[in-house]
């Protein structure tokens, strides 16, 4: 039970892909939305009980503007069975803001990293992922707000349960192994089913859905006997849970690159089953607006951002668990030049 756990953590991680893939798959198909639109975008679960706009924020001085949208996105750890079991204890640690910058034409991404040790309003100091457990994703979104200055436009949800599912449906997602990346694959159980790791190589590949989510998962190589773990770093050098992050967002950019390739009559398939693992607060009018607007960028490079920003933190071990220590007029300051531009 402990491993199963484990693993749906991880997944829920990387998992929020998928809210962004919704924007692709209805912007690159808006004349059918004319006709299905309804039909499809009603297969989401609609949150009218916890809508960001509802959370009093006038306490917090906030970046915001209304030809940039920001919308929360949360991986959670559990699958749909799970998530609305009695007693069950929900986790969000894949926690993500996605932009759609109008103004300068720029999709953005920006990993929120769960070790942050920061002021979780009423509850004193803990790791970000905590908000989540404590609050639901308005105490989050309070958490943010007050450590990080940022106004939301809402929020979408993603659970863990079609992650596979959809890499396959589009045919698999390529990605670009380093020599670490290759050998911490190909040694460990992060991809699930052996002839899935005698594949894996150096180098550039087509990943399945499997494969993509050991990808998404790795942290370290195999224990050695000396009970060392040997790191395993990207192609930019990133290593640990900076190295994992960066991993979830160029798996994001290429589940978007290749939902591009995909005729109308693919995408509305793949939206089948997108849409009921998607929670949002957001309004079918809203979500129409901003895939439109998406469509009509006509872009989808990703420009990607992690907080805490390199240099802007300590990492302590506080009441036994590693943390990162944010200085946060660094990092407020870091996030709105990437939102904003300012």
């Amino acid at each position: 039970m402990a491993k199963v756990r484990k693993k749906a953590r991880i997944v829920g991680r990387i998992f929020f892909v998928i809210g962004l893939m919704l924007s692709m798959t209805a912007g690159s198909m808006a004349a059918t939305l004319v006709q299905r639109g309804d039909s499809l975008v009603g297969l989401m679960n609609f949150d009218t009980e916890n809508s960001l706009s509802s959370v009093d924020l006038s306490k917090y001085e906030l970046a915001s503007d209304t030809e940039i949208i920001n919308i929360l996105l949360v991986g959670a750890d559990k699958n749909n069975d799970e998530q609305n079991a009695k007693g069950v204890e929900r986790r969000s640690d894949s926690m993500m803001i996605a932009t759609l910058d109008v103004k300068h034409g720029e999709l953005k991404v920006t990993s929120l990293m769960r070790d942050m040790y920061v002021e979780i309003p009423g509850y004193s100091k803990n790791k970000l992922n905590a908000a989540y457990s404590y609050g639901g994703i308005k105490l989050l979104y309070k958490t943010i707000a007050q450590n990080f200055g940022i106004s939301m436009d809402g929020y979408m949800e993603v659970n863990f349960d079609a992650f596979v599912n959809v890499i396959d449906e589009i045919g698999g997602v390529e990605v670009t192994l380093t020599e670490s990346e290759a050998e911490g694959l190909q040694t460990t159980n992060y991809i699930r089913r052996k002839k899935n790791r005698k594949k894996v190589k150096v180098g550039t590949q087509v990943f399945n859905g499997y494969q993509a989510l050991g990808y998404c998962r790795i942290r370290h190589g195999k224990k050695q006997a000396n009970g060392r773990m040997p790191g395993v770093y990207t192609a930019s050098g990133k290593g640990d849970d900076y190295g994992r992050t960066e991993r979830q967002r160029l798996v994001m950019q290429a589940i978007v690159k290749k939902a591009k390739t995909k005729s109308p009559m693919e995408l509305l398939e793949l939206a089948e089953i997108i849409m009921p693992s998607i929670k949002t607060d957001l309004s079918k009018k809203d979500i129409y607006k901003y895939v439109l607007a998406t469509a009509k960028m006509g872009t989808t490079e990703l420009n990607q951002f992690a907080l805490p920003v390199e240099g802007s933190f300590t990492s302590e071990t506080i009441n036994g668990q590693a943390c990162l220590v944010p200085d946060l007029d660094t990092n407020k300051s870091a996030l709105k030049k990437f939102l904003f531009n300012s």
